[in-house]
């Protein structure tokens, strides 16, 4: 039976707290540092919160309220893109998503305290599983100029500069090492000017924060 704190724990309380988790960390807060909410990651699922700097982490939230549902589907997609993936679970799910991740996922657990707020516990640190990588996934984090731009910078682009995204992501992968195209992905994505909608979940004063909602594959 879960607790009262436990009954009014909802997403919302689980980013917030994750936030500032995150922006208690130096290395997160520098101006080559990008944050976002609700990153699409292959058209398929977006990461709650992902962090870019030299790269890429992301972290899904599973508040008392939520399920495990998607979350197997969660960790195949989180995992073939982002270098570090996190889980932050509240307590009554914990023994369950500790069966569903794979080791090399961290895991920080989110409790409710008696006063009310919201403590977040690292138990795991993530760390790197390059086997897991999906260089043709990773290069459909990049819009279809961004992608046929770099192929021109490098003098690949010819016989793809009329064709369609698939064509012009599928050069990528012929052109580029799995590393090269991790690095060029987080570069291109830092450099982007037109996110689309600052955060709502973020302070007012996380001016470099933003939304990355309906942003993929324009």
């Amino acid at each position: 039976m879960r607790s009262a704190s436990a009954e009014r724990m909802h997403d919302a309380d689980v980013r917030q707290a994750t936030w500032a988790m995150i922006n208690r960390c130096k290395s997160n807060n520098g101006p080559d540092v990008l944050k976002l909410d609700e990153f699409a990651l292959c058209s398929e699922v977006r990461a709650d919160i992902t962090v870019i700097n030299g790269h890429m982490t992301g972290y899904e939230l599973k508040s008392a309220s939520d399920n495990l549902k998607r979350l197997p589907k969660q960790v195949s997609f989180y995992s073939k893109v982002l270098d570090y993936c996190n889980l932050v679970v509240a307590e009554n799910h914990f023994d369950r998503a500790l069966q569903l991740l794979p080791s090399s996922w961290g895991i920080y657990i989110a409790k409710g305290t008696k006063k009310g707020s919201l403590h977040i516990r690292r138990y795991r640190t993530a760390r790197i599983d390059r086997s897991m990588f999906d260089a043709r996934l990773a290069v459909e984090l990049l819009w279809r100029d961004e992608a046929l731009d770099i192929l021109t910078q490098y003098g690949y682009d010819r016989g793809v500069r009329s064709l369609t995204r698939p064509f012009i992501w599928d050069r990528m992968v012929e052109r580029f090492t799995p590393s090269q195209i991790r690095q060029l992905v987080r570069h291109q994505l830092k450099s982007r000017q037109h996110w689309r909608v600052v955060s709502p979940h973020m302070p007012d004063d996380e001016s470099c924060s933003t939304s990355a909602t309906d942003c993929l594959n324009r």
